[in-house]
């Protein structure tokens, strides 16, 4: 009779093995286990934020009484100044440049830099700099076809040893400014749907593999660069060479250097899946480069990611965005893509939780029904990300907590500063901008937002549904937690 019962304990257990696996692969990542809630500690916080993360791990967490181990709520961040303190896709693009790793051959480049982007033709007076994206482009074929030449192009790291000899020909120098001005020029004259896309039209003709590595070694470089001085977190120039024959003529372009992940935030990801809440990761840049950042930061609790994706052809990327996938991950964009590939996983629900820095991040942000709070990283913005900032300072001025939040039907924004000038989070919602001085929280036009919330002409619902005509940056907006 024991030896029974031990063997029918085991059945049974194996039973009980099975369907928590079974749950997993739908819904969570592992078996529900009975573990402590685990806090925001990191001195970097703001006090409002800690507050109301720390409260939604109550109300939410694994220890919560509504808890369902068979289909966990789940977080999404964006990436780019969210998760990282820079752009890391605008880093990569620089590295790509600065170290020539590309795969595509002289012919192929013009289409690359001209891949979607309309009015080719037509003239612009940019920077104080006249020229038509074709000119630009034609420019900047010219010079990389005498790089390729004379040996200093590859996808790999392979040419590296010839670095200092190409940075002083005035071909790079050429081809480097021009290539970067290209970005500013198609990103400030060209809707986000041109912009966004082009950013990862550098890989085209590398594998997926190579394009990983390419960007796991830049977030390594700029990490690193980071970490070793603080006044590395700045601003860098390239200048085009004057007497160099070109359509264009001579150029300057500025961006910034170094990246990196805060301790903070490695906290919020890391302990958001202890307690059991799912992490995604859903950025406007390509995936590649989002699969080399989870590799060189290592980063715990990621359940996975959706990104910029790009066809591929005989195993190397085109110039073409892959749309059978899903929708471009920048904008409507994003909520779209959690709505096709992640809200499925989850018996249909939306995110709980939002974390995000700009007007890119507004709609899965707003959008959810499901979604109780959200962390806008502070960047001083005066687009629609600059409407949840406002909204943040209001509840933080008023005492709202996440509970009164859920009450009236509202999102609980949080706004968390940052030192730009040294890379790192700070215990306040203000922002000290890179190459600024001053530290501030509210752009002028947030600013007047925030006095709307405080006459009562506005409730933080009614100026989110009224972002349309407040900032005119989104032409059609579905309205405030209605997914």
């Amino acid at each position: 009779m024991k030896k029974f019962s031990k063997v029918l304990l085991l059945v049974l257990a194996t039973l009980v093995t099975f369907a928590s696996v079974a749950c997993a692969t739908s819904c969570g990542p592992e078996p529900y286990t009975k573990q402590p809630t685990q806090y925001l500690q990191c001195k970097g916080w703001e006090a409002n934020t800690k507050k109301v993360i720390n409260q939604m791990f109550d109300a939410f967490g694994r220890n919560s009484k509504n808890y369902n181990p068979e289909c966990r709520p789940y977080a999404v961040f964006d990436c780019d100044n969210t998760i990282s303190l820079t752009d890391v896709q605008e880093q990569l693009f620089i590295y790509q440049i600065e170290w020539l790793r590309f795969a595509l051959k002289p012919e192929e480049i013009y289409a690359a830099i001209t891949a979607d982007v309309p009015d080719l033709d037509k003239v612009w007076d940019y920077e104080g700099v006249k020229g038509s994206v074709s000119d630009f482009a034609k420019d900047v074929a010219a010079a990389y076809a005498k790089l390729y030449k004379k040996g200093y192009v590859a996808a790999d790291a392979s040419k590296a040893k010839l670095h200092d000899k190409w940075m002083k020909d005035p071909d790079w120098a050429e081809f480097a400014a021009k290539l970067r001005f290209m970005y500013d020029l198609i990103g400030d004259n060209y809707s986000v749907s041109v912009s966004y896309p082009w950013a990862g039209y550098w890989f085209a003709g590398m594998t997926p593999a190579q394009a990983e590595q390419v960007a796991y070694e830049s977030h390594v470089f700029y990490t690193n660069l980071g970490k070793k001085n603080p006044k590395n977190w700045t601003k860098a120039k390239w200048t085009s060479p004057a007497n160099y024959k070109s359509k264009v003529g001579q150029v300057s372009v500025g961006f910034r250097v170094c990246t990196g992940v805060s301790d903070e935030m490695r906290e919020l990801i890391k302990k958001l899946d202890a307690n059991g809440i799912d992490v995604w990761i859903n950025s406007a840049s390509p995936v590649s480069t989002i699969r080399g950042l989870m590799r060189a930061w290592k980063l715990e609790g990621v359940k996975d990611i959706v990104a910029m994706t790009y066809k591929i052809k005989d195993g190397k990327y085109l110039a073409a965005y892959d749309y059978d996938l899903h929708a471009q991950t920048q904008g409507v964009g994003k909520a779209e893509t959690i709505v096709k590939c992640i809200a499925p996983l989850y018996n249909n629900h939306g995110p709980i939780f939002g974390a995000g820095d700009s007007q890119g991040d507004f709609n899965f942000m707003t959008e959810f029904k499901d979604t109780v709070c959200g962390i806008m990283i502070n960047r001083q913005r005066k687009d629609d990300a600059g409407l949840c900032a406002a909204i943040a300072v209001y509840q933080n001025e008023k005492g709202i907590d996440l509970y009164k939040a859920m009450k009236a039907g509202e999102i609980r924004f949080v706004l968390q500063g940052r030192q730009e000038n040294g890379g790192f989070f700070w215990p306040q919602t203000g922002t000290q901008l890179v190459g600024k001085d001053k530290t501030a929280t509210l752009a002028e036009k947030a600013e007047k937002w925030l006095a709307s919330l405080k006459s009562g002409e506005k409730t933080p619902n009614t100026l989110l549904n009224d972002c349309t005509n407040l900032t005119g940056k989104l032409k059609e907006y579905i309205g405030t937690k209605k997914r």
